[in-house]
């Protein structure tokens, strides 16, 4: 029904509405953290009456057309897109903005821009990433930030990333927080699915340096000699790093590696959880936690400035980045009283249409 409303006002006249926002929406492929904000932002968008475009492969689109379009092509298609089909296709309804939600890509000009900045790992510690993309990332971002009429960030941590990374003036810096769907499911299939009946606790998202996995498989060990009786679950696919992390990950007793999880598993997998540990050394924002608090499961966290920022009400935080700090952490939520009403209403401030409401705010800011 919502599709259906959503259609309807995309069919109406449109002579009165002014030129329409127009989003690149290539990312929407990404099964990562930018191309579930960008879904979601979308989605929210689609809720509301807004004139908003998506720009998608070679073609413009609603947001709700776009949200069931299949994209087909890897990374470098997407690249190409951004840089080179876009931009004419952009010009060609004379928006009022241009929004580049996933860090880079080449718009018209003199047409009013607005990046979204999830984070500034690839500078703060270009390490963390391959070398190619690390280069990319950074020759390309800090080009299109600088250009930038307006810089969405997704916490104040990241705000002052870019303001002592990138030379950002604040008063082109708009904060918007990240959003959740409900992830209180059922986990039973889940559990069917990878033949789990004891109880675990979870890692999710992308399996990458930063993510401090390595640390947290020589934490388990500890935590499994005193709980023999769990699992530690690493629900996420693989997306680079040493081969020795991935021996351990796979040889490691007590764990499982699911890879890739479809959006249905995924919330099964955290639903069922006692626990998401989190070690992760650099965050924008960190969503995992969020997503887990939806289902009222509470999350063992490091002290990253930000996971502190958003999450110092519902978490255990461990005292370092270290084994120990983490393990000692595990089994300290463990034993703890564990309070979902709370952390459900927590996630509940943090909706896909707040978030689409607020981006739309700094939308209307460059309206015709």
């Amino acid at each position: 029904m919502q599709a259906v409303r959503a259609e309807l006002r995309y069919n109406t006249d449109r002579s009165n509405r002014g030129a329409p926002a127009v989003i690149y929406a290539d990312s929407l492929s990404n099964r990562g953290g930018t191309g579930v904000y960008l879904r979601r932002l979308l989605q929210g968008i689609s809720s509301r009456d807004a004139y908003v475009l998506a720009a998608v492969a070679r073609k413009l689109m609603p947001p709700f057309e776009a949200l069931t379009y299949s994209i087909s092509g890897g990374y470098i298609r997407k690249v190409l897109n951004e840089n080179i089909m876009m931009p004419s296709l952009a010009a060609s309804v004379s928006p009022s903005l241009v929004h580049l939600p996933v860090f880079a890509g080449r718009t018209p000009r003199d047409i009013p821009l607005a990046v979204t900045l999830h984070d500034l790992a690839f500078i703060r510690n270009p390490s963390w990433f391959p070398f190619l993309k690390s280069v990319y990332y950074r020759l390309q971002f800090k080009k299109v930030a600088q250009r930038a009429d307006v810089v969405i960030v997704d916490s104040e941590f990241t705000a002052t990333e870019a303001r002592k990374l990138l030379g950002i003036e604040p008063d082109r810096i708009r904060r918007v927080y990240l959003s959740t769907d409900s992830f209180m499911v059922d986990p039973s299939e889940f559990r069917r699915r990878f033949s789990i009946q004891a109880k675990y606790i979870v890692f999710a998202g992308t399996i990458e340096p930063r993510k401090n996995l390595a640390a947290l498989i020589d934490s388990w060990t500890a935590v499994n000699r005193i709980r023999p009786d769990m699992y530690l679950v690493i629900a996420g696919r693989w997306g680079w790093g040493l081969n020795s992390l991935r021996k351990k990950l796979v040889n490691a007793k007590g764990i499982i590696l699911t890879g890739e999880l479809t959006e249905t598993m995924l919330k099964g997998c955290i639903a069922g959880a006692e626990l998401l540990v989190y070690p992760s050394l650099y965050e924008g924002f960190g969503l995992p936690p969020l997503e887990a608090a939806s289902a009222g499961v509470t999350s063992v966290l490091t002290p990253a400035p930000v996971l502190r920022e958003v999450y110092s009400e519902i978490s255990t935080f461990a005292a370092g980045y270290d084994a120990d700090s983490i393990s000692r952490a595990i089994l300290d939520s463990l034993e703890s009283r564990q309070y979902p009403e709370m952390l459900i209403d927590f996630a509940s401030n943090f909706t896909t249409e707040r978030m689409a409401e607020q981006v739309l705010m700094v939308y209307g800011e460059f309206g015709k």
